[in-house]
């Protein structure tokens, strides 16, 4: 390729690069509230790949939901963590219960 084609064709690669990133307001990305969404499965992935967190039904078409070594958390209206289940230190079950006052009132094991 001769020295002037080269400048031509870097030209027209950066005006083209230049009108689709910041000119042309069909390539943003645009949000879009879905009313519903309707799916048998729903996987949640971490960086590296592995399913963290699902939502499924089993075989007898009840609902599940699965975490693994993960934390599921509940809240009041005002914000405050009033019940939480997790993965404890030793790989056992714990559950947490605390009152408005976000003191633990109770717990497993």
């Amino acid at each position: 390729m001769k020295k002037l084609e080269r400048i031509f064709l870097y030209t027209v690669l950066a005006i083209l690069v230049f009108y689709v990133f910041l000119v042309d307001g069909n390539v943003e990305s645009k949000m879009a509230i879905q009313e519903e969404i309707k799916a048998r499965r729903i996987a949640i992935v971490n960086d590296v790949g592995q399913e963290v967190v699902k939502l499924l039904t089993n075989d007898e078409d009840n609902g599940v939901v699965q975490i693994y070594n993960g934390v599921v958390q509940i809240y009041n209206k005002d914000g405050t963590l009033v019940a939480e289940m997790r993965v404890s230190k030793n790989d056992n079950g714990e559950i947490l219960v605390g009152n408005k006052n976000n003191k633990v009132i109770g717990s497993l094991p």
